[in-house]
């Protein structure tokens, strides 16, 4: 970042200190610096003193800061981050008082005046991860509370042996939303939230709209027709496909899809013995379609190598393809109730908030190794039964009361008396309470008891991170007195865990041919079959080719700077996407005539062609990818009178032609239901005034 000359112009460290208040957040860039507030009043008083800066000490992740009087540049070095959002507010109120007073600074002890309470102190100056372990009572009393509440309170849902009616909506809960909202003006809140007690006492919920990734929105009638299957028993199987399907997905979303897969594969031979076109339609519309491979191939390797049993034990179940350690222990713990951990999101969340683990849940350190530990000591406490209720019950709470909008102070939240980081949040509101500024002052005071030694649990500057968000939070919310009430908690609460970093989606632009004829009763459609590796694959799909991706451009700028940049998507000529298109098509040779692409069919046709969207993109959007999607159609039917239907051959992959039934037999992907949804509008609403002219 780069700020005018003679930024900061004082010698004395604490001075700085007193005057500027520095934070640090991980997530951002160090382009979106605020600084328009406050800098035309450091210039002010840069004029005044005329002085530079020579050291800012602040927390110890910050080590050095290099101040330059010629152009005055931050600079950080960390071993494990790299990008940080450096906040600098000039702070005004009681100026005066805390200025030095004959070369002495005015500062309070450690621990005068019951600032901040044991409890903070030990937190934010801890360098071991053992803090964060339960105590014997602890774990037990948790584990009790646990079962108890989901015993009489948990969602009714058909992988846990449960009659209809289902309830998989999590839609109900209440949040901390409105105090955030209040406090932080520039986030956006959802309204007209229910209470969480229609959640858990209604037999049945209302399905909710919503979005995802690479998932369509299919109600449960349109997918499973009213049948005979009433109670599915849990078995290592039944459980299997559960936490398949429901991995990246709304649980909501999922029931329908479970229970038409039951329905068709009731056993795991009944699924090794399917087709793959027949596995696919089962999966279509739930995305992420490697899962649905891998299940398939699990299930005939059960077949084949283990007489048809599924294994019971978490060693066992890993040699299966697709299982992983959650995956494993969760079988293993609810179907078999082995004394085994299971640790997602949800869980992760659960336990930062009951120990004040400082850390994202995707860390590796937290969610694959560490975070085991602590869940293992709540599931084998005690007598160490009901392993697989105990591993649901943390999981169901994740999902509910523990949810990101959990606000930790719910009477009705079986644990709500063991957060610790509802207590770090009344604790930091003591310190607010007595000084706007104690917040900066004791995250410096704490970097003075820092040792060498880091918590490996605890993100590197995760500590500092929420203090100061916390801080400023509670700063905001002392303006509104009727927030008051339980504001802190629900604040300290919301914190935890910590963002985890943002990726930037890959940006690719394809392409899109899409040939039909009529030709025979049914309308059928030019389609073929992707590679067998990667992204979708073996799915069927239109011609497509990838005339663009962001992957080549960061390569390109991956030279000098770290920074992520936002990716810049150029805008597309549509005479230049039609001429890849048909340049794509002169590559499907046709097996009847030799000489003849699938190109000289498609220039044949020009008259029948059509631009489905013209500049605007249609859209998909993966969990790391987005496609934008330039499709152009025509009617092949004129050029198919003396061919009928042509076979072509492309690359290694297989060609053909389908009518929409025979697609929902394959199961054709969202991304081709959303072209062909394209297609038909732009047919309905007629063609433009004038087709464009398509070069060859």
């Amino acid at each position: 970042i780069k700020v005018c000359q003679s930024f900061l112009f004082i010698h004395h460290p604490s001075f700085i200190h007193s005057v500027v208040h520095i934070s640090v957040v991980h997530t951002c860039q160090l382009s979106s610096l605020m600084l328009k507030a406050s800098l035309g009043n450091l210039l002010l008083l840069a004029t005044a003193i005329n002085r530079t800066a020579a050291i800012v000490r602040n927390a110890n992740a910050f080590q050095l800061f290099a101040l330059n009087s010629r152009k005055s540049t931050l600079t950080h070095t960390s071993p494990d981050r790299t990008l940080f959002t450096t906040r600098l507010t000039l702070h005004t109120r009681n100026f005066s008082s805390k200025l030095l007073m004959n070369g002495q600074e005015v500062v309070n002890d450690e621990r005068d005046s019951g600032a901040h309470t044991n409890l903070l102190w030990e937190w934010a100056t801890h360098s071991d991860e053992k803090i964060h372990d339960f105590t014997t009572e602890e774990a037990e009393a948790i584990r009790s509370k646990l079962l108890v509440w989901y015993r009489a309170n948990r969602r009714k849902l058909p992988w846990r042996g449960d009659p209809e009616p289902y309830d998989g909506s999590t839609a109900g809960i209440a949040t901390s939303s409105k105090v955030k909202k209040k406090a932080r003006k520039d986030k956006q809140v959802a309204k007209g939230q229910k209470n969480i007690k229609s959640f858990f006492q209604s037999n049945s919920s209302e399905e909710k709209k919503g979005t995802r990734s690479e998932t369509e929105s299919t109600s449960a009638e349109s997918l499973l027709e009213k049948s005979e299957l009433d109670i599915i028993p849990i078995t290592g199987y039944s459980v299997w496909v559960s936490e398949i399907m429901l991995q990246q997905t709304r649980v909501e979303a999922v029931i329908p899809y479970y229970l038409k897969w039951m329905k068709s594969f009731p056993t795991v031979e009944a699924l090794a013995n399917a087709s793959e076109e027949e596995v696919n339609s089962h999966w279509a519309g739930l995305g992420f379609y490697r899962r649905a491979r891998l299940l398939h191939k699990g299930a005939k390797f059960v077949c084949d190598d283990l007489n048809g049993v599924v294994p019971d034990s978490v060693d066992e179940l890993l040699n299966v393809s697709g299982i992983g350690r959650y995956t494993a222990s969760a079988i293993s713990s609810i179907a078999f109730d082995k004394c085994v951990p299971v640790v997602d999101g949800n869980v992760c969340r659960v336990i930062s908030r009951l120990k004040g683990v400082a850390n994202n849940i995707k860390a590796p350190i937290f969610k694959d190794k560490l975070g085991w530990g602590l869940a293992e000591q709540i599931v084998s406490s005690g007598d160490g039964k009901y392993a697989g209720e105990v591993n649901q019950a943390l999981m169901e709470l994740g999902a509910t009361y523990c949810a990101p909008s959990g606000t930790g102070v719910d009477k009705d939240d079986p644990l709500v008396e063991f957060y610790m980081s509802t207590k770090i949040g009344e604790a930091v509101n003591e310190l607010v309470k007595h000084d706007p500024m104690a917040v900066s002052n004791f995250v410096y005071k704490i970097s003075k008891q820092m040792v060498k030694s880091k918590c490996k649990l605890c993100e590197e500057t995760g500590v500092e991170s929420i203090l100061f968000q916390l801080g400023e939070d509670l700063v905001s919310i002392e303006k509104n007195p009727e927030l008051l009430n339980n504001a802190a908690a629900i604040l300290g609460h919301s914190r935890f865990p910590t963002n985890p970093p943002k990726k930037n989606k890959r940006e690719e632009i394809l392409g899109v041919a899409a040939l039909s004829h009529n030709i025979d009763a049914d309308e059928k459609w030019f389609m073929v079959k992707r590679p067998k590796d990667g992204l979708l694959a073996g799915q069927w799909e239109f011609p497509n080719s990838c005339l663009w991706n962001s992957s080549s451009v960061e390569k390109k700028g991956s030279g000098k700077s770290k920074a992520k940049k936002a990716i810049e998507i150029p805008i597309m000529n549509r005479l230049d996407t039609s001429n890849a298109v048909s340049k794509l098509l002169s590559d499907f040779y046709i097996e009847e005539l030799n000489d003849v692409s699938l190109q000289d069919i498609w220039i044949q046709s020009e008259a029948q062609r059509i631009l489905v969207n013209d500049d605007t993109a249609i859209e998909h959007i993966f969990s790391h990818v987005r496609w934008s999607m330039f499709c152009d159609h025509t009617d092949v039917s004129s050029s198919l009178e003396t061919l009928q239907e042509f076979q072509a051959i492309y690359e290694d992959r297989e060609c053909r032609w389908m009518s929409e039934s025979d697609m929902q037999k394959v199961g054709i992907t969202s991304s081709v239901k959303k072209l062909l949804a394209a297609i038909k509008t732009r047919r309905n609403a007629g063609n433009p005034k004038k087709r464009r002219k398509i070069k060859k």
